[in-house]
This record gives structure tokens, sequence and C-alpha cells, in this order.
């Protein structure tokens, strides 16, 4: 699985993970400066962006891969880039994330918490709101007894928030269910 994390305006970071003989995840990370990008542009079907290095090197990316639009968001107009219009398009196409609160939301999936609004979303309301309160307690949780509940580590400067977004759990559940799930994990 292909990933974009640590988008900003200097750089952003290229990973994917992969399991080795153990099913234990292995992870291979690649920091690209902004300045060694000659291009990014979408395949002619939109079901990938290419990217182009200066130095010739190339990377593949699926367009449902979370931060696309994030890197979009981020790029410099030193950049080619033939593909303004799709990339205007996808911007009024953003939804709000359920879980975060960011309208950051394209094909399902959120480009700051990374969510799947598929695994959120469900035609009975009570099932949704359990789906979502699911959600936000794994993006709140903590990894050590003592350490704080970041609560803005979600905000995105690159999205607008949804003004009708509303946190669903509690600071109570969300150490309750840390206790229970992360302080004890290996990371």
């Amino acid at each position: 699985m292909i990933y974009l994390s640590e988008i900003n305006d200097e750089y952003f970071t290229i990973g994917e993970i992969s399991f080795n003989e153990e099913m234990e995840s292995v992870f291979a990370d690649k920091e690209i400066l902004w300045t060694d990008v000659k291009s990014i542009q979408f395949s002619k079907s939109k079901e990938d962006v290419n990217i182009q290095l200066n130095n010739g090197e190339h990377f593949h990316i699926p367009s449902d891969t979370s931060g696309l639009v994030s890197l979009f968001k981020n790029m410099p107009e030193t950049v080619s880039n033939s593909d303004q219009e799709f990339i205007n398009k996808i911007y009024t196409e953003l939804k709000g994330c359920k879980v975060c609160g960011n309208i950051a939301v394209w094909q399902n999936q959120c480009n700051v918490c990374h969510s799947d609004q598929d695994d959120v979303n469900d035609k009975d309301p009570a099932i949704e709101l359990e789906n979502i309160k699911e959600e936000q307690l794994q993006l709140f949780a903590t990894y050590e007894e003592d350490e704080p509940i970041d609560w803005e580590f979600h905000i995105d400067p690159n999205y607008q928030r949804n003004p009708d977004w509303k946190l669903l759990v509690s600071e109570e559940e969300i150490i309750a269910f840390s206790r229970d799930n992360t302080w004890n994990e290996e990371l």
C-alpha cells in the first residue's frame, strides 16, 4: 500500500507498507523536496498520478491514495501540471469528514485523518453514530498513560472545517479506550 505523509510547502513523503515473512509491517519512506519535482500529472484514466522528478525518477500513485488532495494543495507553481481544471473539480467535490470535521473527503477517503467514510456510513443512524464514535476514539487515542490528548492535531490549514461537525466522544471515553486498546501495545 502506498501512502503520502508530511505534506508541506517544502517537501512530502511517499511511503509504502509491505509485510515481511513474519507478517510484520515494513515501512519504506522517501522524502521528496518540492524543488526536486519536475511534474505531477494525473494519468489519462485519472486512476493514478505520475510524479516525475528532475533526476528522471518517477512514481505512480493510485488516485485514491489518502493525502493526494493535500499534495496538490501544497504543490508550488514551479511544478508542471496540466490538470488544474480536474484538480479544481476535486476541490469543489470535497465533502465533510464525519470523523475529524475537515472538508477533506474525496473518493470516500479523508485526506486529513485518513478515515474511510465507507467504514463509517450506515443506513441505520444509530449504527452510523457508533461507527463515528469508534473512529473518533481511534483518532484521539493516546499511546501512554501520561500522554495528553491532542485535540488539534487533526486540524489542517489546507482544508476548511465543517461548522456543523461535533466531537461525539468525551475525554473520559478516550482515556478508557486508550487504556484498554493502546497503552499496553508496542509501537
